[in-house]
């Protein structure tokens, strides 16, 4: 009887002895797995991660791109306004110098020359002249 045990249990550790084995076993094939899981999942993360800051680059490069094309077109538009502004102003004083030169003349004339009206304008005709040169 006592053999009989013991060859039981000898049965039953051998038995548990290689469920041990394959269980180890199949520990080692899931670790395995699930590094390699663990892997693919880093990889699939980095490449998600390395093309969200693809796209953040590139829409970040069109924005500046708009930025600069408004900002010269902006500066174009001033340019153009400054420089029309500049002109008015210059044809504005350019009459309004002729204007004032003529009326100056004419009083200056008019006092150096009293009564004598042709003599007045002849004069008023050569001082045009020169200032024409």
């Amino acid at each position: 009887m006592v053999g009989d045990k013991i060859a039981k249990s000898i049965a039953t550790r051998r038995a548990e002895l290689k469920k041990a084995e394959g269980a180890n076993k199949i520990y080692e094939e899931t670790m395995a797995k699930a590094e390699a899981e663990k892997k693919a999942m880093i990889d699939e993360a980095i490449a998600h991660k390395n093309n969200v800051v693809a796209q953040a680059e590139q829409a970040a490069t069109l924005k500046s791109d708009k930025i600069i094309a408004d900002a010269g077109s902006r500066a174009q538009l001033i340019e153009k306004e400054a420089h029309e502004k500049a002109s008015h102003i210059e044809k504005e004083l350019e009459e309004n110098f002729v204007d004032g030169v003529k009326r100056t003349a004419h009083t200056v004339v008019k006092k150096l020359f009293n009564k004598d009206v042709s003599l007045q304008e002849e004069y008023l005709v050569e001082l045009a002249k020169e200032f024409g040169k």
